[in-house]
């Protein structure tokens, strides 16, 4: 077998490529735009509305695996609740909001983690040092 280069084709070098079937298409997809992450969903909607309190990534994460819906009134309950919570000087709050339960960094307004109504049951919240009802 004859592996010399032939400069004068360089059509020639490297392996041989693979026969195409004739008819045969490459597909090529047209070019669609990222969607937007839902974290990013969530802090364009929280922006939009004028909310300051922030969700943690663990949070987002409870909130679209559990399907859980913010609508924006519910978004600005939960910051003046963690405006309330500031107002007595709480740390850590536990926020009820409708059929869900949120724990909240106060200082950082920081939603930490979201139970929604379905795993609320038999839950013992610790180390939290005020709950609102939002």
């Amino acid at each position: 077998m004859d592996l010399s280069i032939d400069r004068f084709r360089p059509d020639l070098v490297g392996p041989p490529s693979l026969p195409v079937k004739p008819g045969h298409r490459e597909s090529v997809k047209p070019y669609e735009p990222p969607k937007p992450s839902f974290a990013q969903h969530l802090q364009q909607e929280c922006e939009r509305i004028g909310c300051r309190t922030r969700f943690s990534s663990h949070a987002q994460m409870r909130i679209e695996a559990r399907d859980i819906d913010l609508k924006p009134e519910q978004l600005a309950r939960i910051d003046r609740a963690v405006d309330s919570a500031a107002e007595k000087g709480a740390a850590k709050a536990l926020v009820m909001l409708d059929d869900m339960a949120l724990i909240v960094g106060v200082q950082k307004r920081t939603v930490i983690t979201v139970v929604d109504g379905q795993h609320l049951k038999e839950n013992v919240f610790t180390s939290i040092d005020s709950a609102v009802i939002a």
